[in-house]
């Protein structure tokens, strides 16, 4: 979509970019308080020790759910019926906001999910830099993306869908090896 806009109308590109770049700002501090709120009811509520026990548990389940290139997601895309209907500005902020949720799009790894858990389960004070951070880079990723050249053909070709199932067996991996680091943390705490 940046790509594009910027080279059809370089103006109206910049204001897609910085209402990307608030929208996506926006959503993650939403998201931050959200796993703040939750993540204190659980300090509150669950020992160290089940709390580590919990993210091993979820670290290697999307791990192997990686690893099996069946990274758990919500079928659904950024709205499209929005591109001609709203100004450059306000369709870069509904999209970031839209992106900055990081729940409400497909992902290509589990890697969002795990942070987002290991947040709200051991550091909920560390949610608004980790949750906007991430929200933040998620904006830049499809921004890079929209401007590489391959943004004109929807479909997604042999080469992309290769690189896809090597993410999510490297991000398997890590899931993997964070579990069982967690466990072994829990086990000696």
């Amino acid at each position: 979509m940046a790509g594009p806009m910027l080279r059809r109308d370089r103006a109206h590109g910049i204001r897609f970019l910085a209402g990307l770049a608030v929208g996506g700002t926006a959503a993650g501090a939403v998201l931050a308080v959200l796993a703040y709120i939750a993540g204190s009811a659980v300090q509150a509520i669950l020992p160290m020790s089940v709390r580590l026990w919990s993210l091993a548990a979820v670290s290697a389940g999307f791990g192997l759910a990686d690893l099996a290139n069946r990274t758990p997601h919500v079928w659904r895309q950024v709205p499209q019926r929005f591109v001609h209907r709203l100004s450059p500005g306000m369709l870069g902020l509904t999209w970031g906001f839209d992106l900055g949720l990081l729940v409400t799009t497909q992902k290509v790894a589990s890697l969002i999910w795990v942070s987002v858990t290991a947040v709200v389960l051991l550091e909920p004070t560390a949610a608004a830099g980790v949750l906007v951070g991430v929200a933040l880079i998620a904006s830049v990723v499809v921004t890079a993306w929209s401007m590489s050249e391959r943004t004109s053909d929807l479909l997604v070709s042999r080469k992309e869908h290769q690189w896809v199932t090597i993410i999510r067996r490297v991000s398997g991996v890590a899931l993997l090896i964070l579990a069982l680091l967690t466990a072994i943390q829990a086990w000696g705490g």
